[in-house]
């Protein structure tokens, strides 16, 4: 499986994570590396949703179990 999002590929790669809400650099939020923070607003995401923010994509990628029910 290749990768679903290219800002995701391209930041993983560049280690550049750029903020969706500041636009600002986004650091992890500890050792694990599963979480980014920004320190200049505060808004964080998983690592995994970084680039779906703002649109439904990942909920296509990852429907709930009833939503799988439904079809």
């Amino acid at each position: 499986m290749g990768f679903y999002n290219d800002k995701l590929a391209e930041a993983l790669f560049s280690h550049n994570y750029i903020c969706h809400e500041c636009g600002g650099q986004m650091e992890f939020e500890d050792e694990w590396e599963d979480v980014l923070v920004c320190p200049k607003c505060g808004h964080s995401v998983d690592l995994e949703e970084y680039g779906f923010e703002g649109t439904d994509e990942y909920e296509k990628l990852y429907p709930t179990k009833e939503e799988l029910e439904d079809q």
